[in-house]
């Protein structure tokens, strides 16, 4: 008797992958090339973030003599893959494929940050929340002794579910929408770098700044405030109209959110 005859199921009643949504347009990307012009870490290479959505986001971490990347840690309720996609003097091997915990540290994983040769072109690839919320929370520990220094926990319901925060992340019908991990962290950079983020409470040591200019994450956000703010103004000078100026819409000078641009509030800074 054959194998067929012992399915489960006839062949023409399996599973198979759906057509690809009308709404968006299948897209290809060339890793190495978004990545060669990246604006910072953690960059998403295709513009679907809505809920459902797999998100691909790129980095590329280089050594050098002056190069230094920190380390902190980054808690998120929907999964994530990292593919290594060619490096040298990483702990992340070309093709390495992994599967991060909820919980999970966060580096360069170049073995040595200040060898030039060393380089690695990484991509963390999110599945949004289909329904409900979506969590994140970035964390600090103090260097001596191991405590939290920052906590940062954020809310990241994606575009689509009723969660979304248009205010933090952009209305609806913007362009380009923020992607919440990277207003999220450049708001963490930031408490991780006032006194009360450097000073552990627990011991008292006095923890280095974090790097955040390495990351690049308030550039992120500030272009995308701008490229929104610009295609509005174009949308405004085509019908006839002057471009509104929102304070939302318009970049500030740090690159990160005003207090007025964001509802997230610094959460469990200098945790004894």
């Amino acid at each position: 008797m054959s194998v067929v005859e012992h399915a489960s199921a006839p062949v023409e009643e399996t599973r198979h992958i759906p057509p690809p949504d009308p709404d968006f347009e299948p897209l290809k990307a060339n890793v190495y090339e978004r990545m060669a012009k990246a604006a910072s870490q953690l960059m998403p290479l295709f513009p679907y973030d809505h809920a459902g959505a797999i998100v691909p986001c790129g980095s590329v971490m280089i050594g050098g003599p002056d190069r230094e990347y920190g380390h902190f840690f980054h808690w998120n309720t929907v999964s994530e893959v990292v593919v290594g996609f060619g490096s040298q003097g990483s702990m992340l091997s070309s093709g390495h494929i992994m599967a991060t915990q909820n919980l999970h540290g966060v580096n360069s994983f170049l073995r040595d940050e200040k060898d030039p040769t060393s380089y690695a072109v990484v991509v963390v690839t999110q599945h949004q929340s289909e329904e409900g919320d979506q969590s994140e929370a970035m964390i600090a520990r103090c260097r001596k002794c191991k405590a939290e220094t920052v906590r940062h926990a954020y809310d990241a319901t994606p575009v689509g579910l009723p969660g979304y925060d248009t205010e933090r992340y952009g209305r609806e019908e913007d362009v380009v929408h923020q992607f919440p991990t990277a207003v999220g962290s450049a708001e963490f950079a930031d408490l991780r770098n006032t006194e009360q983020g450097r000073v552990c409470a627990q011991c008292g040591h006095v923890n280095d700044g974090f790097p955040a200019a390495r990351w690049g994450w308030a550039r992120q956000v500030e272009q995308t405030r701008a490229a929104n703010a610009a295609y509005h103004a174009l949308r405004s000078a085509g019908d006839g109209q002057t471009a509104a100026r929102p304070e939302a819409n318009m970049p500030s000078p740090s690159g990160t959110p005003s207090p007025s641009q964001s509802s997230a509030q610094p959460q469990e800074v200098g945790r004894p």
